[in-house]
């Protein structure tokens, strides 16, 4: 699978944003002008692989996770989201997002089964 540029930039731009910095800002972080960076988040430009490390880092993620898109396996990248996603949660909030999940796969599982007696 080749690499698109677009949805790279589009995960760029979006953990940018996350992390509340300007194109400006984030210019200055990765050593490149704001127009550069314009051009990677819409995709027009694609960064060299020291520029893609640099970014990576500037936003905190790991390289994987800038090219979930373009990766065939995508379980780390959901790892470290899920990771995320617990790091600022108390016990209670844990609890409830592991039921909240385990629900949500049985629906979705017995959903596929359903439709699939259905053809």
């Amino acid at each position: 699978m080749a690499l698109n540029y677009i949805l790279l930039g589009k995960r760029i731009k979006m953990l940018r944003c996350k992390k509340h910095l300007t194109q400006a800002v984030f210019s200055e972080m990765i050593d490149k002008t704001p127009n550069y960076v314009c051009c990677i988040e819409s995709g027009i430009k694609s960064p060299s692989l020291d520029t893609l490390i640099l970014i990576a880092n500037a936003l905190g993620v790991t390289a994987d996770a800038l090219l979930a898109e373009s990766l065939d396996n995508y379980l780390k990248v959901d790892e470290s989201e899920y990771i995320e996603i617990f790091q600022d949660c108390t016990p209670y909030e844990r609890r409830v997002l592991i039921e909240n999940a385990r629900s949500l796969k049985s629906s979705m599982r017995e959903y596929h089964f359903l439709i699939g007696r259905k053809q």
